[in-house]
């Protein structure tokens, strides 16, 4: 990466996005450490969205921002359980003693629908079953699933905020910062540029 970041450097970016595996994130971030380069917003998807990829990044993880498709502040619960998001993470963390993830409450969801579904069924038929996810229309853990709604036929979008990894006391935690798509989501801290 040793010609983009010069690039970069040359240019006087401050801010550098994309998506990327975590490998391949972790080696551009140490190269740019190495070479003095300091964006003061990196947002890379993919690379900063689970809590072991971003511990691996070290002291250098403090900062780096990514999209929060859910987390323990979202304000939806389970429509089969009642269970909160923050339950549900919590839950999860006692159980595996790891800290929760972005797709732990998708995979709920997943479940949600299609128990939904199969109760609003006709019947047992494959048009039957499809008619009824088309139809869909559920609170679920991760926000409403309207297949109806859209922004087309046979998909829904949930709410979706920005969020930093913090350094804490345990290590990193992801932290919404920015709520403007998705205002009933919490802002639980401000927005900082990166200062390592």
């Amino acid at each position: 990466f040793s010609a983009y970041i010069a690039e970069f450097k040359k240019n006087n970016v401050e801010i550098v996005t994309g998506v990327l595996p975590p490998p391949d994130f972790a080696n551009f971030w140490a190269q740019a450490g190495q070479q003095g380069f300091k964006p003061k917003i990196v947002t890379a998807a993919k690379a900063t969205e689970f809590p072991a990829a971003v511990q691996s990044f070290g002291p250098r993880a403090n900062g780096l921002s990514v999209e929060v498709w859910w987390s323990p502040v979202h304000p939806f619960s389970s429509s089969l359980t009642g269970v909160s998001s923050a339950q549900l993470a919590a839950a999860y963390t006692q159980a595996t003693g790891r800290p929760w993830a972005m797709p732990l409450a998708f995979k709920h969801s997943l479940f949600e629908v299609a128990i939904d579904a199969l109760k609003r069924a006709a019947d047992l038929k494959p048009e039957s079953i499809r008619n009824a996810i088309r139809d869909t229309n559920l609170n679920t853990i991760v926000g409403p699933v309207n297949f109806r709604k859209g922004p087309v036929p046979n998909v829904a979008k949930t709410p979706l905020v920005g969020g930093q990894w913090k350094k804490t006391a345990k290590g990193f935690e992801l932290v919404v910062v920015e709520n403007s798509l998705a205002p009933a989501v919490p802002v639980k801290d401000k927005f900082e540029v990166i200062k390592a």
